[in-house]
């Protein structure tokens, strides 16, 4: 059963089939071959696997982003990081940075954050005499904030597989989110200053005022939902519905930059978004179902623990699993095929699973800019005009930066399990 499911699943990757259809096709073909169990059992298993209210979160979170991002918040935040960093050697790229960390903690998407800043600063980038791979390096990194900052879809998805407090991942993504935003603004400025990039007009503390006041209602939507989740008055998936009435608030009745007729478009996109990702834990129900039947994680715990009991082995051989694998294959499938394996072996090594969602997550939005197929990339590909084998070069420094803090965050838990301690 289980070679039949494998071998189905290896073949389906080989000629291009969606990972979503894949994995359901290679659980269909194995049910059929063992003939000790109905079919029936592959809509049954997708619809128990579905059926969870933190799920509702997702779409919720994923129609809230495209909300902003249509309704002018995110345009504001990014005059706010110029008024903030533009005035230094190489402040545009840091400005791109600072842009996308304000924009993470709104949207819980990578590709939302890629394509909301992207559009907006890689054009002014060039403009300033920036090189468009250069420019799209930046955001393809930064832009990978977006599953890191709360809220995170891709803690959501981690929460729902490893049993884990969702409201707690979230409050754990704070302290690695500033981080990993302040070592890549460092990285922007000392890569502008050698390759001698410009700096912007300082603004007046006067006009950074204006910026703030202006940016203000998008910024305070983090702070309802983190302080929501923080004090018990919502839950995360609450949250999540609170955040989509807000942004039709901000967008319609503050900025009025969305009217009823964008309400299609912007419903149409974060559906479709939704639907990809639902689809994906639909069929991984049913999948990792059949490898638990199988033993999987029992036979990969045994095999992992055979190599080493030393914790910080085990960690590293973990963290590059998660960084080969993020290079070709989306980051909420990597989830659900290999977190229902590495969370028993953590757990026996005794590494807190709040703090290995930590790692989990960090390691796969690393892997989202990471060549040849990041997601990342692909969208800022897509805006620039630029090849991946162009950027490729560019986002290199970006990524070893990336991981060394993905190291230290590894190995020093406290900056992950402080501050859910500290609240919950």
């Amino acid at each position: 059963m289980l070679l039949t499911l494998l071998v189905v699943l290896i073949f389906c990757f080989m000629i291009n089939v969606p990972i979503g259809f894949a994995m359901g096709i290679a659980v269909l073909a194995s049910l059929m071959v063992f003939g000790g169990l109905p079919i029936t059992m592959l809509p049954q298993r997708m619809m128990a696997g579905i059926n969870s209210f933190p799920l509702l979160a997702i779409p919720l979170f994923m129609l809230a982003g495209s909300i902003m991002e249509r309704g002018g918040i995110s345009r504001r935040i990014v005059s706010l990081a110029s008024a903030l960093l533009g005035h230094i050697r190489g402040g545009l790229a840091a400005v791109s940075v600072l842009a996308c960390t304000f924009f993470a903690s709104i949207s819980g998407s990578a590709p939302g954050t890629a394509a909301a800043v992207g559009e907006l600063t890689i054009p002014e980038m060039v403009k300033r005499g920036y090189s468009k791979d250069y420019a799209s390096s930046v955001i393809a990194s930064a832009s990978c904030l977006g599953v890191v900052i709360p809220p995170s879809i891709t803690f959501i998805i981690y929460g729902i597989v490893a049993d884990v407090s969702i409201g707690q991942l979230f409050i754990a993504g704070i302290i690695p989110g500033v981080l990993l935003s302040s070592v890549l603004i460092l990285v922007s400025v000392l890569r502008s200053r050698r390759l001698g990039y410009p700096t912007e007009l300082k603004q007046s503390w006067k006009d950074r005022g204006h910026a703030l006041i202006d940016s203000l209602w998008g910024l305070m939507l983090p702070v309802i939902i983190l302080g929501g989740i923080m004090t018990g008055i919502f839950t995360p998936t609450e949250s999540a519905g609170i955040a989509v009435f807000y942004g039709l608030f901000v967008s319609m009745v503050v900025y009025r930059e969305l009217s009823w007729k964008d309400l299609g478009p912007v419903f149409y996109k974060a559906s479709l978004n939704s639907a990809m990702i639902i689809l994906l834990i639909a069929v991984a129900s049913p999948f990792g179902w059949i490898m638990m039947i199988e033993q999987v994680p029992q036979m990969a715990s045994s095999a992992l623990l055979g190599i080493s009991t030393n914790l910080y082995l085990i960690l590293l051989l973990m963290i590059l699993m998660y960084l080969i694998l993020g290079t070709f294959m989306e980051t909420g499938a990597i989830i659900l095929l290999i977190v229902p394996i590495f969370a028993p072996v953590a757990q026996q090594l005794g590494i807190d699973m709040v703090h290995f969602g930590v790692i989990t997550v960090v390691a796969l939005a690393i892997g989202m800019a990471t060549p040849p197929v990041g997601i990342t990339l692909f969208a800022t590909c897509s805006i620039s005009g630029v090849s991946i084998g162009q950027i490729s070069r560019m986002v290199l420094p970006f990524l070893a930066a990336l991981v060394a803090c993905l190291l230290v965050l590894a190995f020093v838990p406290a900056l992950s399990t402080f501050l859910p301690s500290l609240v919950f």
